[in-house]
């Protein structure tokens, strides 16, 4: 079965949401109730539109505020605002069309796999992001803290630079790094199943309601607490569509082929669901176009990563 087939599974986003289409365009084809406030920044307007629209959202929703690029993937392209002078440094930057977020203070962050086949709505997976930390000894800046980090990589600049790495941390104090939930970027998965309560389903279920044309896919959340989210209380971050992987799969207590089996598992659920509603019409692309646009955002992607990092585009 083709991308262009198992797109079909989620006939309401553009192209089933698989890194082709706008990452906000799949946030609005669900009721906004239980999403932060966003906003679309054009990549065609000039930086001091850009500026000016972005100054207007912080005066109304306050800082920080959180950039990312409406092709995202992986974490890439992300950054924190926390004041007028970020909007000025960052927005001549951006590459692409870019979503601006009110940012939550929530520290619980989790994925949540949701399918519907044959109109059974089912919860699949659920997996906790947890956010590289260090712990002080009293002697090491926080920058070098950071690189001993079993999980350290040049990436975790896109995060670091939030910081003051000359700070040296008391000895036994942790401190938490990053606001990027991407494992990619230095966040462990972990498989969650015990989150998985009738209020939490009961929550899941209702935000997919209204929009049968979505049926496979994650959603990532943050809650106040573990507790929170458990009762169904948390505020949606973003979509993930056809492309999404089961990221409890993730977890290291999964040796390689268990983690093969929960990935196949969803690739026969996504073929299922797709050719059930493989009448559904879509305006899809061949595949030479779709694979050049999914090859273009990317290239596009990997700059402006690399732009709000710091460090040079062709790296």
């Amino acid at each position: 079965m083709g991308i262009k087939t198992l797109a079909k599974a989620n006939y309401a986003l553009d192209h089933g949401e698989i890194g082709i289409g706008s990452k906000l365009e799949s946030q609005l084809a669900f009721d906004q109730s239980a999403f932060l406030p966003s906003a679309l920044v054009r990549a065609e307007s000039s930086n001091s539109e850009k500026e000016q629209q972005i100054s207007a959202f912080a005066k109304e929703h306050g800082f920080p505020l959180i950039l990312k690029s409406d092709v995202g993937c992986v974490g890439k392209g992300v950054a924190k605002l926390g004041s007028q002078q970020d909007i000025d440094e960052k927005a001549p930057l951006l590459l692409g069309n870019f979503i601006l977020q009110k940012f939550t203070p929530f520290p619980y962050e989790a994925g949540v796999f949701y399918t519907r086949l044959h109109g059974k709505a089912k919860i699949t997976g659920i997996n906790k992001k947890h956010f590289p930390t260090v712990i002080g000894n009293g002697v090491d800046d926080l920058a070098t803290l950071a690189r001993k980090h079993k999980r350290f990589t040049d990436h975790w600049n896109a995060f670091l630079q939030e910081h003051d790495l000359s700070e040296v941390l008391p000895e036994g104090q942790e401190k938490r790094l990053s606001f990027i939930g991407s494992h990619t970027l230095g966040c462990k998965f972990t498989d969650d199943g015990y989150l998985h309560t009738p209020e939490l389903e009961a929550a899941i279920f209702k935000l997919f309601e209204s929009q049968p044309g979505f049926n496979f896919g994650r959603v990532d959340v943050k809650a106040a607490s573990e507790e929170a989210l458990k009762r169904g209380e948390f505020v949606v971050i973003e979509v993930n569509g056809v492309a999404s992987l089961p990221t409890h799969m993730f977890d290291p207590k999964f040796k390689l082929l268990e983690a093969y089996k929960i990935f196949l598992a969803h690739g026969k659920l996504l073929a299922q669901i797709a050719h059930e509603n493989r009448h559904q019409e879509m305006d899809l692309l061949s595949y030479r176009k779709a694979i050049k646009r999914v090859g273009d955002n990317q290239r596009m992607l990997n700059r402006v990563h690399r732009r709000l990092m710091g460090l040079p585009e062709d790296g």
